[in-house]
């Protein structure tokens, strides 16, 4: 029975630390650095500030205060956070965990209510 208690104590101050945590502490989980996306080969560069994604169409960057309803994520043990980012032409939420084993990184992308196929995104 102690090592139950023990062990509900730890989980809600863990979970409670994830909610405490700043905008850029919850993006923190993604390790900052330039990844190779699989199906389109776009560059996604994650920072403390920020995502920057670059593709053959240009590019655009997402500062960490424009994206909206920011949250922490974990899946299987994998940490991550998922988040929305409207533009003129497109409604996207996105959901992007990290393997903590190998270091890849999941990205999953609902673009207008449609989800597309998941990605991978490798570190350069």
């Amino acid at each position: 029975m102690k090592k139950v208690v023990f062990l509900l104590v730890i989980f809600m101050a863990v979970t409670g630390a994830m909610f405490a945590q700043s905008a850029e502490g919850i993006f923190g989980a993604i390790p900052a650095a330039a990844y190779t996306k699989s199906d389109d080969n776009a560059v996604w560069t994650f920072a403390a500030t920020g995502l920057t994604i670059r593709d053959s169409g240009g590019s655009i960057t997402i500062p960490v205060r424009d994206m909206k309803d920011l949250a922490a994520v974990t899946e299987r043990g994998s940490p991550g956070c998922s988040f929305a980012y409207d533009t003129a032409e497109n409604k996207r939420t996105y959901r992007i965990l990290v393997n903590p084993v190998d270091g890849v990184v999941t990205l999953n992308i609902v673009k207008n209510g449609a989800p597309m196929p998941a990605a991978t995104l490798k570190k350069r």
